[in-house]
Order: structure tokens, then C-alpha cells, then sequence
């Protein structure tokens, strides 16, 4: 560990802490005020990497740190920094970056840094999940792919004599073959591996030479290499890869050139020589991967920063930002990278920001000029795309058979532009409107008469719009409604001719209970050609109607008017009486349909088969429906008297839907003496919705409110209220004794009365409910509330005082 920290230390000084440093910080005056701290973990790993490598000794390693200025403070820095990353560098052997955490470095921010909307291209081949770029493990063996140390060779010898074997190459780069011995094949290709292998096995197999034997070598189980890549990467390091693996596996492996890298200066350094440069563009553009060569064991890759990069958006194909040569024009970067202009492309407007040393600048490049215009880094062009707009369009709409764009080109005037969108049959030909803009670009609008010659003849201009009006738009929409007994009631378009039977055809026929005698049509007074007003404001007509929907010969030569109102009536005595119910402990329960309109409580009850011996006639109770208005709490019977009459009018009773809710509430019916005698006072008409309901005869009591234990007591005979108080543990301290009352089962209520001293309570039934009311708190008077009530009243006092002596 203490080796590792001391050589990361030095080859820290000695390779760039203080560039690292400088490229983050405005100035950096010398070596010993560099700041550690500042730096990413993804550069600190990549000393560490070079530091294992140097091969200089501990105490070369301390006496070049200190020959270079470096504190004993930025020593115990890197102390610190080695320990919280973990310096050793054991863990999983094939991707070494995998215990550091990569963080972006420190970036000085400017007015020119590439915006976030085009990304750097090429950059998505690398974050890109659908792209795995690994090595193909199942394509057959390269013939020159050079074997190594762990390589397993597969040799199969067919023919005359028949064998099959596999080897490993041990370190020392041979497979050892049984009664021939050890055979040195590392550092070959596979097919000098194959022509050795068959000299050595022709002693052992002499078919080998006189071909009728054969032999075939190939991989079985392939090696593993470490290579190292350096540079501006996402995430520099060592790597453990396939033998099979090519310069671009091990880029992909490593996220690609880092944010400064460079996409077409990667180099592949083998033995400390380049042996490659590799352009990703030549793969992007052209599929080129030429240069794209099998790694080998210790290769080195290194990133270089880029050199000229700009950013090209608008109309182009592909915007970006690219990556450009020294020397290519913006010519080139537009067709060969960028894909060339797109359609919606104005060639001619083409702008470049550039910086300058005084700071930055504006550059208009036409399209002539493209091939000659050299780029430089930093440069942000934006191709402009044409207007939005047209030459030469004028529009027709409204009441035409094709509304469309047309040219003025083709059509130069206002007759033929009408003649090309031919006007329908109800086309308003006497007034259309032509919108257009004048040298202001202010829109004007102009009335032309389509049938007037010199009014067709008016020269179009660009951006002239016409809109022909149909003669139905101009009319308010003519309707019919029928309304009353008809099986689909509602309101219709009106036609010419239509006549009171056809509409009762379009109302879905009569219902059975419709009313043939009498039947109404409301009519406008629309023809009044007084300005004097009156009181009435429409005509009613009544008809008869007969069987089979025929009328009169005098009433089907009546026709209908527009906005004509139909009544159909109902027949006075077919009309539904509405429903109740009766439920509980009675013989027949259910739902009844009344007979009359003056049913009573005693008719459900016979109706109904009477009570049994186990219902409770004194606990029944009877539930009718009421509107209660939602703003005021009110019960009110107004919508239903509304509903009953004749000519209701419709907007009253929707806002009385809006403001009401119907609801059931529990009347004070005497059902005994309604059954005992029928058509008294008790027994009361029937309405709609009425609820009559006989529970089971009850055997408890019980009392709520303010007492200390609510419980039910059995009934017993001589129960009384008072006593059932007690039984409930008595009174609770906050209890309103004097507003005690009690509640029987069929809804009536009784409350306690005092005499003097003596308070007597109602007389308990079976079912009753005793309820004893909470006092209301009071909140106590404070102290100085005391002493100024005290005050006033010593103040009175003096007052009184006073006047009775100024009266003696």
C-alpha cells in the first residue's frame, strides 16, 4: 500500500497535477499550492494506474515528490484521498473502474458552451443499450490471430488415423502432446501453428504427408488480455477483456471519449509505438472499420483531446455537434456529416457565431462561399429554414364544394377562383366577404356580389381570403317540439309542409294513456307587424284527434308552423296514481299501485292483509317524501304543485332541481286510530312515495344522552322513565334534567314538565327512547371580567347614591 500511495504521488507531480490543477483553477502560481481536493476521482485513479506501472523504488519514488515541492500537508492529502478510494487493487479483475465513482470534471462556464439541446455526435454509439459491440465468441478462428499464454487449442486429426485433442498453452507458451513432448506455439498465428503442429505430428501420423490424413487447429477456450486506456475517456483505466477483442470493444467497454474527447484521434500504442489511429467517424459515416484491429495483451489506448469542434443546428439533416479536421471547410461538414441541408433549408441563411480574442462575432456565409468558409473551434452555425408563408395563396371556404388554397397564378380574378370551388344550391350570393391585407398588413375586408359582373372581375391578390355564406346559416335553425303523452317527446328540425300528424310520427306515436279530444299547438305571434305591445304572445289551437292517427279532411289541410309547441294530453282518469309501500310485520308486504286519488292508510292496510301477532302498531312508523331547498333548509311542496299544472314552465322547475333535494321524513301519524276508525282526521290520504313501516314488537328500553351508562333495560310493566334514569346509572354532571324527553317508536315525542318542586316525566312504552339533553358550556367569567363587572356596579351604586341625596 505505502508503495502504490508514494509512486501515485510522484507520477501525480510528474504527469500533470499541476496541469489538471491549472485547467481548473484561474492561476496556479507553483507545484506547492496545488489543491488535491479539486481533483476527480477518475484522474486520481489514472495515477494510480500509472503509478503501478513506473517501476521506480519507495524512496526514489518520496525523494522526486519532494524534489518537485510537494508539502508534507499534500502528502498526508494523498494519505487520505488513497484511503477513502481504496488503493489496492485487488476486486473484480475485469473492469478495473469499477471501485471509483466517475464524476465530470471541473469545467470553467462561458457564453459559447455547446447547448444542451444537439448532442455530440457519434456520442449515442456508446449510450446506446441496444448496442452491446461485444466480440463475436462463435465465428470461426481469424488466420491471424496470434496465440498466448491460457489459449486452448483444439486439434483434430481426421482420415486414415482419427484423434481429437485439446491443449492449453501453459506459461512458458507451449502444449505439451503426449509420446512427442512439449511444442513452444505462443507468439504464433493460428495458421504457423497449424504447419508446425503438422510437422511435429507427421512422425506419429505419416498420413499427415502423404495426404491421407488431415488436420484441423482451432480455438477452443480463448484467453484473456488486460489493456489500458488513457486519455480523455469517460473512464479511464485497465481492462480485462476477450483476446477477441478489437479496438473498439475496448473503447465501448471504457463509455467512449469523455466530454474533451476526441472522436477521431484514437490511438493504439503496442510496445511504446503507435501502431494505429483510429477514426470512429470512418465507422459512423462510411462503415469503415478497417482500422479496427484485434487487441493484444498490454496494448494502450489513448483518447487524445479534440482539436476543432463546432455546433450545427436548424435545417440540416442530422444536427449536432461535430467534430471537424484542421483544414475541412463548412462545406464538408454540412453534406458529408451533417447529412446536407434539409428541404425546409434556406441556403442562403446561414450564420456563424464565433469567438474572437476580443470576444465574439457574427459571420453570414452564403451558399457559394460554403466550400471556402473554414470552421473553427467553437463555432456555432445555425442554417435558417424559409419562411412560413405563401406567394401566391388565396382561400376560398363557406358554402362551396371545394374549400381549398388556391393559386393566383391560376386564378388571377374573383370569377374564377368561384368558378374553380363551384357554389352550392344555398349558397348567399348576394353578399360574400373578402379578407385581405393592405400595405400596413392590416386585414381589410370588402363585400363582392357574386352574380354582379364587375364585382368578378376584381384582381386577387396574395393572402386574399373569400367567405361565401350559406342562406341556412343566416336563418335562425326553424324547429317543432311536441311534448306530453308521445313515447319519444322532443324537439325537431321544421320542414315545409311538415303537418301535425307527421310530427306525432316523429315523436315515437302516442302513448296508451294520450288523449285523442284535446289536443294543443302553441304558436308564436311572428307575423304582428305593430310595434305595440301586448300581453299575449302566442296562439293556442286545439285539434281532435282519431284512431289510427287520421284527422279531419278540415284538419289535415293545417300545416305547421316554424317553432310550433305540441301538447298531447293524457286522459284524465288513465293517469298513474303513483305507488307506496307498506313493509314490515304485516301479511302481504311490498309495493302497491293506488287505486285513487283518495286511497287511505286503512285501504293499504286491508290491502295488505292486516298486522300480524308479532307487529308492533304503536312502533310503527310512516315516512313521506318532502324538497327540502339546499340554500335555506326549507321543506317546500312548490315543485311538485308546479309538476301538476298543465303549462309548468320548464326553467322554474330545472332550477328548482338544482336548488332541491327530494327526501323522506317521519310524520306524526296515529295509525291506531286510523285503523280504528277509517276516514277520521288519522287516516290520511295516500300520496306517492308514501313508506309505511310495522317493525317487530319491541321488549327493551333504553336512554341516551346525558346519563352515566346508555344500556338497554328490558320493559316491564310499571317501568317508568325516572327509574329507567337510574337504572342508567342516573344523571351525568353536565345533564339538562328539565329538557328531558322521551321518543316512541311511531315518532311521537313527549317532554318532561315541573310542578313547584316535582318534575314528572312521560309514561314509558315498549321501543321508547328516553333522551337527556346536555347543558350548553358555559365559559367562565375571568378575572377581569369579574373586576370590571364589579366596577360598573360599584359605579351604579354611586349614582344611585347621588340622586337620592339630591332629592332630599
Amino acid at each position: 500500500m505505502k508503495k502504490i500511495w508514494m509512486r501515485v504521488l510522484v507520477l501525480a507531480v510528474m504527469f500533470g497535477f499541476t496541469q489538471v490543477a491549472m485547467a481548473q483553477l484561474p492561476t496556479i502560481p507553483q507545484v506547492s499550492s496545488i489543491n488535491i481536493d479539486a481533483l476527480s476521482d477518475a484522474q486520481f485513479q489514472a495515477y494510480m494506474q500509472q503509478a503501478q506501472l513506473s517501476g521506480l523504488s519507495e524512496a526514489e519514488l518520496e525523494a522526486k515528490a519532494k524534489e518537485r515541492g510537494l508539502s508534507a500537508a499534500q502528502i498526508a492529502q494523498i494519505k487520505a484521498r488513497m484511503g477513502s478510494m481504496g488503493a489496492g487493487t485487488g476486486g473484480d479483475k475485469k473492469t478495473a473502474v469499477a471501485t471509483y465513482e466517475v464524476r465530470k470534471p471541473i469545467t470553467v462556464k462561458n457564453e459559447f458552451t455547446a447547448p444542451a439541446g444537439p448532442a455530440i455526435f457519434g456520442s449515442e454509439f456508446f449510450s446506446n443499450s441496444n448496442l452491446t459491440f461485444e466480440p463475436n465468441m462463435r465465428m470461426a478462428t481469424p488466420s491471424n490471430y496470434v496465440l498466448g499464454v491460457d489459449d486452448e487449442l483444439s486439434i483434430d486429426i481426421y482420415g486414415f488415423s482419427e484423434k481429437t485433442s485439446k491443449y492449453k498453452i501453459n506459461t512458458e507458451g507451449m502444449i505439451r502432446i503426449p509420446n512427442i513432448g512439449p511444442v513452444a506455439l505462443a507468439g504464433l498465428t493460428i495458421e504457423e501453428a497449424k504447419t508446425k503442429l503438422k510437422n511435429v505430428l507427421a512422425k506419429t501420423y505419416p498420413g499427415l504427408k502423404t495426404g491421407n490424413t488431415f488436420l484441423q487447429v482451432s480455438l477452443g477456450q480463448i484467453r484473456s488480455i488486460r489493456v489500458t486506456l488513457i486519455g480523455e475517456v469517460n473512464k479511464p483505466g485497465s481492462y480485462e477483456l476477450s483476446s477477441l477483442s478489437t479496438l473498439a470493444n475496448a473503447l465501448y467497454a471504457s463509455g467512449g471519449p469523455s466530454a474533451n474527447g476526441s472522436f477521431r484521434k484514437i490511438d493504439l500504442m503496442r510496445n511504446g509505438k503507435r501502431l494505429v489511429t483510429f477514426d470512429l467517424y470512418d465507422f459512423l459515416l462510411n462503415g469503415d472499420l478497417s482500422k479496427n484491429i484485434l487487441l493484444k495483451d498490454d496494448d494502450i489506448i489513448k483518447v487524445h483531446p479534440y482539436a476543432v469542434r463546432l455546433t450545427l443546428t436548424g435545417a440540416v439533416k442530422k444536427p449536432a455537434i461535430f467534430e471537424s479536421e484542421p483544414g475541412e471547410s463548412l462545406g464538408t461538414i454540412i453534406e458529408k456529416y451533417a447529412g446536407g441541408f434539409a428541404d425546409s433549408a434556406n441556403r442562403n441563411k446561414i450564420t456563424v457565431k464565433r469567438l474572437t480574442d476580443l470576444g465574439k462575432s457574427i459571420e453570414n456565409v452564403q451558399l457559394n462561399n460554403l466550400n471556402s468558409f473554414m470552421v473553427k473551434s467553437s463555432d456555432s452555425v445555425v442554417v435558417g429554414a424559409s419562411i412560413n408563408r405563401f406567394d401566391n395563396r388565396v382561400i376560398v371556404a363557406g358554402s362551396v364544394f371545394y374549400p381549398n388554397s388556391y393559386s393566383v397564378t391560376a386564378y388571377p380574378t374573383l370569377g374564377a377562383v368561384i368558378k374553380a370551388a363551384q357554389l352550392k344550391e344555398n349558397a348567399f350570393v348576394g353578399r360574400a366577404l373578402l379578407f385581405r391585407t393592405n400595405a400596413t398588413k392590416d386585414t381589410t375586408v370588402t363585400a363582392v356580389n357574386l352574380t354582379a359582373t364587375a364585382d368578378l372581375s376584381i384582381a386577387l391578390r396574395n393572402d386574399d381570403s373569400l367567405h361565401i355564406y350559406s342562406k341556412a346559416a343566416l336563418k335562425e335553425p326553424a324547429t317543432v317540439t311536441i311534448t306530453g303523452e308521445l313515447n319519444k317527446p322532443g324537439t325537431f328540425a321544421y320542414a315545409a309542409g311538415m303537418k301535425l300528424e307527421d310530427i306525432v310520427l316523429l315523436g315515437g306515436g302516442l302513448k296508451d294513456r294520450a288523449s285523442f279530444k284535446e289536443v294543443e299547438v302553441l304558436r308564436r305571434l311572428r307575423k304582428d307587424a305593430t310595434m305595440a305591445d301586448t300581453v299575449v304572445y302566442n296562439t293556442i289551437l286545439k285539434f281532435n284527434l282519431q284512431d289510427s292517427l287520421n284527422f279531419t279532411a278540415s284538419q289535415a289541410a293545417i300545416e305547421l308552423e316554424p317553432y310550433d309547441v305540441v301538447n298531447v294530453k293524457n286522459v284524465p282518469r288513465n293517469q298513474s296514481a303513483g305507488s307506496v309501500s307498506i313493509a314490515g310485520e304485516v301479511l302481504f308486504p311490498g309495493t302497491y299501485l293506488l287505486n285513487t286519488k283518495k286511497d287511505r292508510v286503512s285501504d293499504l292496510f286491508k290491502r295488505s292483509g292486516g298486522i300480524l301477532e308479532s307487529g308492533s302498531l304503536g312502533s310503527a312508523f310512516f315516512l313521506r317524501n318532502t324538497y327540502q331547498a339546499a340554500l335555506k333548509g326549507e321543506i317546500l311542496d312548490i315543485k311538485k304543485a308546479l309538476a301538476q299544472k298543465q303549462n309548468s314552465d320548464t326553467a322554474t322547475i330545472k332550477l328548482l332541481d338544482s336548488t332541491l333535494s327530494k327526501e323522506k321524513i317521519l310524520m306524526a301519524v296515529n295509525l291506531r286510530n286510523a285503523l280504528e276508525n277509517p276516514g277520521s282526521d288519522d287516516d290520511i290520504v295516500l300520496e306517492e312515495g308514501d313508506m309505511i313501516t310495522i317493525p317487530k314488537k319491541p321488549v327493551a328500553v333504553q336512554a341516551f344522552g346525558a346519563v352515566n351508562i346508555q344500556k338497554k333495560v328490558p320493559y316491564y310493566a310499571g317501568l317508568t322513565a325516572r327509574r329507567l334514569i337510574k337504572e342508567s346509572g342516573g344523571f351525568a354532571e353536565n345533564a339538562n334534567k328539565g329538557g328531558t324527553y322521551v321518543l316512541y317508536p311511531n315518532g311521537r315525542v313527549r317532554t318532561s314538565h315541573s310542578y313547584v318542586f316535582f318534575r314528572t316525566y312521560p309514561k314509558l312504552t315498549a321501543g321508547a327512547e328516553v333522551y337527556v339533553p346536555i347543558k350548553k358550556y358555559r365559559k367562565p367569567l375571568t378575572a377581569g371580567e369579574i373586576l370590571s363587572f364589579s366596577s360598573g356596579l360599584v359605579g351604579m351604586g354611586a349614582i344611585i347614591l347621588g340622586v337620592i341625596n339630591a332629592t332630599k
